[in-house]
């Protein structure tokens, strides 16, 4: 329970730090008995500030159970995931105007969008930085970024067809065989069936990475059976986060399961 007491204490110190602010970011720390008390706290203090040739990063203990957190500190625990938000976001903001759709706006939700210094680093990548692709970009936040998410969550637990549509984070698709072209397909992929020349292991794609998918959105696909005498159809489902891979044995492509379907003896 200590340790929970000191997480959840954390989260409200990185939620309103802004180092452009002079403000302290003091973490009390639950009693632990001997693990943890006044001396012990003091001895980890002076240790954790001797490995440290910087001085901006000393921490200075305060009372019995406190700690002082400086700014150059508490950035260091920020800037990794930062770094990936921001690099997220230009990731996003590129693949929009391929598709010849700028961004105008950019929505922060979600309990960490209450971060100032979140909020601050967007604004400046993004809001400040002027033009791009030849839009300008509003950054918008609402007054509780945390209730958005849950007022989604509601909205969609209520009535499920109120999110019309979702973007695929995966490319979905299953085994297929195909007619075999040397120009496209290697060798070594070449099976031969009843006298015909088959391709095996082709990744035949029902809904690429990106995409979007409606709610009622149905794809129907025909295959036929490759051996005169077959009765049962084997269906193998994969996944991966490739947009267009060509084979099931390509790296980073997963089988999701697989599905058999008696379609009868033959006449």
């Amino acid at each position: 329970m200590a340790r929970l007491d000191i997480l959840k204490h954390f989260e409200m110190l990185k939620r309103k730090f802004n180092p452009g602010v002079e403000e302290r970011s003091r973490l009390q720390l639950s009693y632990l008995g001997e693990e943890l008390s006044a001396g012990r706290l003091g001895e980890l203090v002076k240790d954790f500030n001797n490995r440290q040739p910087d001085a901006s990063y000393h921490v200075k203990q305060r009372g019995a159970s406190s700690i002082d957190l400086p700014a150059p500190l508490m950035i260091t625990y920020f800037k990794p995931l930062f770094d990936q938000i921001k690099a997220k976001v230009k990731e996003l903001i590129g693949a929009a105007l391929e598709k010849g759709s700028p961004v105008n706006f950019i929505f922060m939700v979600g309990g960490f969008s209450e971060s100032p210094y979140l909020k601050a680093e967007i604004k400046k990548n993004f809001e400040e930085a002027g033009i791009i692709g030849g839009s300008k970009i509003n950054v918008l936040v609402p007054r509780r970024p945390q209730v958005s998410v849950i007022r989604g969550a509601c909205m969609f637990g209520l009535n499920p067809r109120s999110i019309t549509s979702r973007i695929s984070k995966l490319t979905y698709g299953i085994n297929t065989l195909t007619t075999f072209d040397p120009a496209k397909h290697a060798e070594e992929k070449k099976v031969v069936i009843e006298g015909e020349d088959f391709c095996e292991d082709v990744f035949d794609a029902f809904v690429k990475r990106g995409e979007a998918v409606g709610i009622d959105e149905v794809h129907v696909k025909t295959y036929c059976p490759v051996r005169a005498r077959q009765t049962v159809m084997r269906i193998i489902f994969y996944c991966t986060e490739k947009e267009a891979p060509n084979f099931v044995d390509e790296e980073a492509v997963k089988q999701l399961g697989e599905l058999s379907i008696d379609i009868g003896r033959p006449f």
